[in-house]
């Protein structure tokens, strides 16, 4: 996480030291839940290492609707910015490497460091615009473009993650993509 702040905040080593305080490093087993639905959540996940996906389920049947991979922040952003209660869950699809930060320190860190509020409006503007993106594709281009299109942002991700989960991710059942992978 040094690292990725040195990199994305600029920070001064004191607000460097500041931030890494209230960071806990933990890991995650494969399969471990990191958020379920109920209250807005207390915390955030920086995931160093790994890979997570939030879904939510919709008659039954579970729909990912993110994934999170390394350098990546892994919350509900819709809970955490409106305090709305969640319904989704958070699973870590690998073992994960990840830092905690408690949403209260979060916010203290916005007021005393203005390089991490900053950040965290960076990190909040790519957020929307991918689901803007994401909303458009949605609309406008059919399965075989999206999983072409998510083939060429993320290879490793097609490589590592089922193909139901990527299939619900998408928006369609296991065999219609399997029919679209069939075809290329």
């Amino acid at each position: 996480m040094r690292t990725y702040l040195q990199h994305h905040a600029h920070l001064t080593d004191a607000e460097l030291a500041l931030t890494l305080a209230v960071v806990r490093p933990c890991t995650f087993r494969k399969g471990a839940e990191l958020f379920r639905p109920g209250p807005p959540p207390d915390r955030l996940y920086f995931i160093e290492s790994g890979l997570a996906r939030a879904y939510r389920l919709v008659r039954g049947e579970d729909i990912t609707s993110a994934f999170y991979g390394a350098e990546s922040f892994c919350f509900d952003t819709l809970s955490l910015v409106a305090q709305v209660p969640t319904e989704l869950y958070f699973e870590c699809l690998t073992d994960v490497v990840a830092h905690e930060i408690l949403v209260p320190d979060l916010n203290r860190l916005f007021r005393r460091v203005p390089p991490i509020e900053r950040l965290g409006r960076r990190i909040n503007e790519d957020l929307v615009c991918g689901l803007t993106e994401r909303l458009r594709a949605f609309q406008m281009d059919d399965l075989k473009t999206r999983y072409l299109a998510l083939l060429c942002q993320n290879p490793e991700l097609i490589r590592r993650v089922p193909q139901r989960h990527i299939a619900t991710y998408l928006g369609v059942k296991p065999e219609s993509l399997s029919r679209v992978r069939a075809q290329l």
